[in-house]
């Protein structure tokens, strides 16, 4: 059996998959399998894919979705429940997406000498055509984050997205991935830091994430949102016994869909923004993460530096209703200074 499963999903990918399978094979840790999940591809993918696991010597294999499944978590739960997935760990990636020489060895060394459930690395993130990277994320967290010592908010800070996390298999069990298409990495991310107890963090760039256009994340709808808004709510309903973790889960969900969910909404021209703030920030006053969360106050969030300084000033503009005003400030900034930094 291989020590970790790389699990790939993609969809029309052809132009970008070879980079990402020459990745693979560039890899410096070599004890690994490729399951290559190709979501009924309409372009040039399959035969790409094909024509690496001929070469692969039985490294990479193929399966395909019995009919398009539209959504990236689909295609992960699908998976899933192939048992397909042998190693000891597993990774879930995009096919567009590059990876370092060193990427899986330096997670695997990570993982086992902390005996950590989950291992993750810094990441920028890059600019498809122009090759600008418009940030690097996921730098100057501890080497090891202790999960049984509820104390801080750390996690929340942990970016939601699978691809730089190398993962116990053993971890996700029966769970799977939400059913939408913007925050279900977050929100299986957060369903497993609950049974983890702990996570090495890796301050060093081994994984480039792919922005362009096209991405289905570039087109988040309002649908998706009230869908991850619901999933949040589960979430904060189903920790709320554990006031610890319900502080920490509460200021994640209100940097998910308070910022970041405002955001793709500003961003996409089909969904009316500020009917869509209002719906947010309705949802995160019943939800009661507006008022009197610990990890909320100027006091916790100061030490996180102009990042923690912004979080609060969004909370004082979603409370005073004046959040258009940070988005209009924010586009701005991204257009003057060519950067798009992740909340």
């Amino acid at each position: 059996m291989p020590e970790i499963t790389v699990v790939i999903t993609a969809y029309n990918l052809q132009a970008y998959l070879p980079e990402c399978l020459d990745g693979l094979r560039a890899q410096t840790f070599q004890d690994f399998d490729v399951l290559l999940v190709n979501d009924c591809s309409t372009d040039g993918t399959m035969a790409v894919a094909a024509d690496y696991a001929a070469k692969s010597d039985g490294q990479i294999h193929l399966l395909t979705t019995p009919q398009n499944l539209g959504r990236p978590g689909r295609v992960r739960n699908f998976a899933l429940d192939s048992g397909r997935i042998t190693g000891k760990y597993v990774i879930f990636l995009d096919g567009d997406d590059r990876t370092e020489p060193a990427f899986l060895e330096k997670l695997h060394s990570a993982a086992e000498s902390n005996n950590a459930e989950i291992a993750l690395c810094a990441y920028d993130r890059f600019e498809n055509g122009t090759e600008h990277v418009l940030c690097e994320e996921m730098r100057g967290f501890p080497a090891v984050i202790e999960l049984y010592a509820r104390n801080d908010d750390v996690l929340a800070f942990l970016n939601g997205s699978l691809w730089n996390k190398l993962i116990r298999t053993e971890l996700i069990g029966e769970l799977r991935v939400p059913d939408f298409n913007a925050g279900e990495d977050l929100s299986f991310s957060l369903a497993l830091y609950a049974r983890c107890t702990r996570i090495a963090c890796l301050d060093e760039i081994l994984f480039h994430y792919r922005v362009r256009p096209g991405s289905v994340i570039a087109g988040t709808d309002a649908a998706t949102i009230r869908a991850f808004a619901a999933e949040c709510a589960r979430l904060l309903a189903q920790c709320r016994a554990d006031l610890s973790l319900y502080e920490v889960t509460a200021l994640a969900v209100f940097i998910h869909i308070g910022i970041s969910m405002a955001m793709r909404a500003w961003d996409n021209p089909d969904v009316p923004t500020r009917p869509m703030l209002r719906e947010i920030r309705c949802f995160l006053s019943e939800q009661g993460v507006l008022r009197g969360r610990r990890f909320l106050r100027l006091s916790s969030l100061a030490k996180h530096g102009v990042r923690g300084l912004a979080i609060w000033v969004c909370k004082w503009c979603t409370r005073l209703r004046s959040m258009v005003m940070f988005l209009g400030a924010y586009n701005l900034f991204k257009k003057i200074f060519h950067m798009d930094v992740k909340f």
